[in-house]
């Protein structure tokens, strides 16, 4: 899915024009998806009497943007978590940590998400960074949808 900045889409309306009409284009502000700019091709009855599995797709780019948001997310708590000074690192991460616990003790999140996020959180600070960011267990989108960061991070 294209992708365009609220300013570069004010700027470049016939560009984003043109580009919606191949394809849904998405329109960022702040680094998360806004608003997804369509032909009517793309949108409602005129697409879906054309192609039965339009609102599918339609539904899939909307759910990569949202994952693309959680992503950008985890990746400034994760450049956070490396510039802060030591107190207010360890401050996020226990937080963290707290809100971890809660799920266990309240039972408001599955065990898998509960155990593997505290051990994440165990983890050397460099390792953390980079695995709360990265995909390589299969598990890096189900964790950034289910994040006990918490305050600015939310």
């Amino acid at each position: 899915m294209q992708q365009f900045s609220s300013t570069q889409a004010k700027q470049n309306f016939g560009q984003l024009m043109k580009a919606s009409a191949l394809a849904p284009v998405a329109i960022e502000r702040h680094g998360k998806v806004q608003a997804l700019v369509m032909s009517p091709e793309f949108h409602g009855a005129g697409r879906a009497a054309q192609d039965p599995l339009a609102e599918r797709r339609l539904a899939r780019l909307q759910q990569a943007g949202i994952e693309k948001d959680r992503l950008l997310r985890h990746h400034r708590i994760a450049l956070d978590l490396l510039t802060l000074s030591p107190a207010e690192r360890e401050g996020l991460i226990q937080q963290a940590r707290d809100t971890v616990e809660r799920w266990r003790s309240e039972r408001l999140s599955s065990r898998d998400y509960v155990d593997r996020w505290a051990a994440l959180l165990a983890l050397p600070l460099q390792q953390l960074a980079r695995e709360m960011v990265s995909d390589a267990d299969g598990w890096g989108t189900a964790l950034r949808q289910n994040s006990p960061w918490v305050g600015p991070y939310a």
